[in-house]
């Protein structure tokens, strides 16, 4: 398949496009300067892999969690694209699925004997995480307090090994991401999960291979691609909304 896939949920943004058995990728871990790069980063991958718009297939992204201004940024390219791609017929859409980040994050690491946790750091000692064990989902997405999540997972642990799973593994954590360091940095400073086999990547493993894995497992299952409508998956509110809220005309 031809498919175009947009990572831009932090600030290290990365895109590729592959066409049938080549593949062609881009990271500009670059900080906030993602507005100005996008746009030229997706034209040159898909020169690169020879491709043009309306040669794709389809097109995948990172829906969330992540930075409120990546992942508009990345909605508004591909949404782009699934209307005026170029197609020969007014009538045929370039599809556009979405991947939750942490599950793109998660996909190459899913057969680790032990618990598999991808983050994105939310800031002021909060993460995007989620986690899995045997595969399975034990925790949800969400926007999580270090204490709580330790705690949560702990629980999930407990209540998965009661099914008859190693305990043993259970107490192995492997965290994935790009900022899997910061997790980890922040976790020894506040004392957290100690007792427990915490390790990560040598390599700063990107998803983008992950998001064509996942997004072509849906096509096959034939679950549609995002509607219209379908935007961003934030998990919290954006600082604009949280100083609304917490204003006193809002009282």
């Amino acid at each position: 398949m031809k498919a175009l896939a947009l990572d831009t949920a932090i600030s290290c943004i990365s895109v590729a496009a592959k066409n049938d058995d080549n593949l062609a990728s881009l990271v500009l871990d670059i900080g906030m300067r993602q507005s100005e790069k996008l746009l030229p980063a997706i034209d040159h991958v898909l020169k690169q892999a020879g491709l043009e718009p309306s040669d794709l297939d389809y097109t995948v992204l990172c829906e969330g969690p992540g930075s409120f201004t990546g992942l508009r940024l990345g909605f508004a390219a591909l949404k782009a694209i699934e209307l005026f791609g170029g197609r020969k017929t007014t009538s045929s859409r370039i599809p556009l699925y979405g991947i939750n980040s942490l599950d793109a994050l998660a996909e190459p690491f899913l057969d680790f004997d032990g618990i598999v946790l991808p983050v994105i750091d939310a800031h002021k000692e909060k993460f995007y995480a989620k986690a899995f064990f045997g595969s399975k989902e034990i925790l949800p997405c969400d926007d999580w307090d270090l204490r709580v999540l330790e705690e949560k997972l702990l629980q999930a642990k407990s209540e998965n090994c009661d099914k008859g799973q190693n305990l043993a593994a259970a107490d192995r954590i492997l965290v994935c991401g790009l900022e899997a360091k910061t997790f980890l940095d922040t976790c020894k400073e506040n004392g957290l999960f100690k007792g427990k086999t915490i390790i990560a990547p040598r390599s700063r493993a990107l998803c983008l291979e992950s998001l064509f894995v996942l997004a072509e497992e849906k096509i096959a299952a034939g679950l549609p691609p995002l509607a219209d409508y379908d935007g961003p998956q934030y998990f919290r509110a954006s600082e604009a909304e949280r100083n609304v809220a917490d204003s006193p005309s809002a009282q």
